[in-house]
């Protein structure tokens, strides 16, 4: 599948900015299937029409009209669709990942969070910010040219907002991070749809090296584990008393049918079984 690599895939929608620092005034179709993205740059994403659902290794967040989100540099997944008649459509704000850094080191915040990777900022706009995606609109349309300084400020201006809601995780955006290691991102995505080759590209590794490292570092191929971890989870909730036909769609089965077949593979039993062999059985 193609990888689609922003800034540049949008370069064909209404913008102003001045060098790495674009403004965009973004629409399209969109539809229901994800596409691969590589951020070459930071980006603030303010939905004004229909949804986006983005994945990345250690997380996964949907975000709708009056709300906003930083994404950090890297690879993720996004669906983007409306849920009306109107196109899709958001203001994305583009710039390079120096210009939050050095914004961070001008004031001296004292990171404590202790994180694997860098994370997203979803946030509820707030008036201030809901003036600012107005101006930027206004701005595009109008066709006004950005000196390098003044798109720099611009930019600064949001940060600074981003900032005085939430200081601690904007940090983190912009600190170095340790790195997210392969079993952590097979359990962050364990439930979520997405496949073992979309898995590799959070990764950024290709689709072989990704199943040889997981391999080497734990003993079985990334396919078992995931369906190992999804059976244990699933066992969880028989003993929680759920059936499992409440539960088979959550664990990635298509068909009651596979589900039982599949536990009974790994623990010997039925789900039905099972429940009645750790002494719980449903009330009629």
């Amino acid at each position: 599948m193609e990888v689609i690599s922003v800034p540049p895939a949008v370069s064909g929608q209404p913008q102003t900015g001045a060098g790495d620092i674009i403004f965009v005034d973004y629409k399209d179709q969109g539809g229901l299937f994800r596409n691969r993205v590589s951020f070459d740059c930071c980006a603030f994403s303010f939905v004004q029409n229909g949804q986006k659902h983005i994945y990345r290794g250690a997380e996964n967040t949907v975000l709708k009209p009056g709300y906003g989100m930083l994404v950090p540099e890297g690879n993720c997944l996004i669906t983007e669709h409306s849920d009306n008649a109107e196109r899709y459509h958001s203001v994305i704000v583009f710039f390079p990942g120096s210009v939050g850094r050095q914004f961070i080191e001008a004031r001296g915040y004292r990171q404590t969070l202790q994180l694997q990777e860098a994370p997203y900022l979803h946030f509820k706009t707030n008036l201030y910010i809901q003036e600012y995606v107005r101006n930027v609109r206004s701005l595009i349309t109008h066709g006004h040219k950005f000196s390098p300084e003044m798109a720099v400020l611009k930019v600064q201006e949001l940060l600074t907002a981003m900032y005085e809601m939430a200081p601690e995780i904007l940090t983190a955006v912009f600190r170095p991070q340790g790195n997210l290691t392969l079993k952590n991102l097979v359990e962050n995505n364990l439930l979520n749809p997405v496949t073992l080759d979309e898995l590799a590209f959070l990764a950024n590794r290709s689709l072989s090296s990704f199943k040889r490292d997981f391999q080497k570092e734990y003993g079985l191929p990334p396919q078992k584990y995931i369906l190992d971890r999804r059976l244990e989870m699933a066992r969880a909730d028989l003993c929680l008393g759920k059936s499992a036909s409440e539960i088979y769609l959550d664990y990635g089965y298509a068909h009651l049918p596979s589900f039982t077949a599949a536990f009974k593979r790994k623990f010997g039993f039925s789900p039905s079984r099972y429940q009645k062999a750790i002494g719980f059985e449903r009330l009629a």
